[in-house]
């Protein structure tokens, strides 16, 4: 990565940090789309519009058939099947290094199309499920379709044999779907028009803590056909988003060794890679702000990092005036911040050249850092 695009890409996140901060600790936006149905100050966990036309880092593919396939085109998640008489059949998007954890609530929506009226069924949806390599046989998911000539919304439970399903007839192509769960009770509420009790069109109560204690929940989504040929544009998803919940590596190490399920850490030192600018500071100069860009190891998620914690840039100890994380394209989780040029340099006496640090704290009591090298003159 070259400093030109570093330094583009810290103007453009400082700009975006003058207007507005993170209201929450946790939240960070992969992409920024209008959504169906959805406040435009929600800021998500994890959000997925497929405007780049290719899979990211964020899914790994599923499918149970070489006759169905899902891909990104137009702007969105298409699915699109041929005609077999195996049935049904099933292409999706499965979370990758990243979960849901259940002991917390968690909230979920996405945009749905689908437009086919035909006598086999097919069907897009999305949901959760403890088994990310087998989404097929334990989940719980809501979608839309048609069967017998019935367009309607689908949800389902399944936990290996037991499945639980139901329909509603349904008038419109294109719907905001949303799933939450309140841990407290271990209940799921489904509906079209919201989160919560108040807006679901179907309660599940002890799915999740009842049958399947402490797994983590993988996101899924995708499409399924019952020997029916679905062509690109008919049946496809959109403005994928994660608004509540505690996002997790489920790829981590146990702090307790007598827990599996535990998702975090040992508490150890997280070296990534920081760029500080301007590199050459003057003492003599602007008053400009000192800014920081940190990208994070491979595998850490924007929700892993405590905002409620400083940020800090040594020597000095100035404390980050303003900062934003998100996921970079690479997959990287990027911070982004600003501290007080004066608090630095009234720290270093002498001009030359002198190393920098940007330091945090992530959720789990990890300290990460990186390092710069920057000139001082007079």
């Amino acid at each position: 990565m070259t400093r030109n695009l570093i330094l583009f890409i810290v103007a453009a996140a400082s700009i975006g940090m003058v207007t507005a901060r993170l209201e929450s600790p946790q939240a960070v936006a992969w992409g920024q789309s209008a959504t169906l149905g959805v406040a435009a100050e929600v800021r998500p966990l994890v959000q997925d519009n497929f405007d780049d036309n290719k899979r990211g880092n964020l899914w790994k593919v599923f499918v149970d058939d070489p006759n169905c396939k899902v891909q990104e085109a137009g702007k969105r998640l298409e699915f699109v099947s041929k005609a077999t008489t195996k049935s049904p059949i099933f292409a999706g998007y499965v979370a990758d290094k990243w979960c849901i954890d259940p002991n917390h609530d968690f909230a979920m929506r996405v945009d749905l199309t689908y437009d086919l009226v035909t006598m086999n069924g097919g069907w897009f949806s999305f949901g959760v499920t403890p088994s990310p390599d087998q989404p097929r046989k334990q989940y719980v998911s809501l979608g839309i379709g048609c069967v017998s000539i019935y367009p309607s919304y689908w949800r389902e439970y399944k936990d290996g044999w037991e499945v639980r399903w139901d329909f509603e007839g349904r008038g419109r192509k294109t719907v905001t779907l949303y799933i939450s769960y309140d841990a407290d009770i271990d209940t799921v509420y489904l509906s079209d028009t919201g989160y919560g009790s108040e807006q679901a069109w179907q309660t599940l109560p002890d799915v999740i803590k009842t049958r399947w204690p402490r797994k983590p929940l993988y996101v899924f989504l995708g499409g399924s056909a019952e020997n029916l040929q679905i062509d690109a544009g008919h049946a496809f998803a959109d403005n994928l988003a994660v608004d509540n919940g505690v996002i997790v590596n489920p790829n981590a190490p146990p702090t307790n060794p007598n827990d599996p399920t535990d998702p975090n850490t040992h508490p150890t030192e997280i070296t990534g890679e920081a760029f500080v600018l301007p590199s050459v500071i003057r003492r003599q100069g602007p008053a400009e702000a000192v800014s920081a860009f940190l990208s994070l190891p491979e595998g850490l998620m924007p929700a892993d990092v405590d905002e409620t914690q400083s940020l800090v840039l040594l020597p000095g100890g100035a404390e980050a005036a303003k900062r934003t994380t998100f996921m970079w394209l690479s997959g990287r989780t990027v911070i982004v911040a600003s501290f007080d040029r004066a608090k630095l340099l009234e720290t270093i006496t002498a001009n030359g050249e002198v190393t920098v640090q940007v330091m945090g704290t992530l959720r789990d009591g990890r300290r990460f850092s990186g390092t710069d090298k920057v000139i001082i003159t007079q």
